[in-house]
């Protein structure tokens, strides 16, 4: 069975998203919060990582924690999308897009928008995780 991180502050986010990829036959881990991320995702040893930006106590730890993981040679492979919700609430004065990705300030291999429609997480999953 493949596994599914979810990394976001957000527990109605977690649970709705744990629901739908359930529903398909992933297992869902999650952590609530940005501590020790590297050591949980060597833990786990997901097939994939949802990572939301914005944390109560830093609003760029989704950055950071992506950062970390990228710079981990055993689990830098793993694939990243990072969840916000940034662009509908304009948190920024920018926006963040797929366009901002880079190996050094965004390492993932996606940005989406939350929330999103289930299939279209089925799809990102499916993109990123072979069965």
């Amino acid at each position: 069975m493949k596994t599914i991180l979810i990394v976001d502050d957000d527990h109605n986010i977690v649970e709705s998203m744990r629901i739908v990829l359930e529903s398909q036959g992933y297992k869902v881990e999650a952590q609530y919060d940005d501590n020790d991320i590297v050591a949980h995702v060597k833990k786990i040893n997901p097939d994939c990582i949802f990572l939301d930006v914005i944390f109560p106590e830093d609003d760029g730890a989704g950055f950071r924690m992506a950062r970390e993981i990228r710079s981990e040679d055993s689990i830098k492979a793993i694939p990243l999308v990072m969840l916000s919700a940034v662009n509908e609430k304009g948190i920024y004065a920018g926006t963040f897009s797929n366009r901002d990705r880079d190996q050094e300030w965004l390492p993932v291999d996606e940005f989406i928008e939350k929330p999103m429609e289930p299939s279209a997480l089925i799809e990102i999953v499916k993109r990123y995780v072979q069965t």
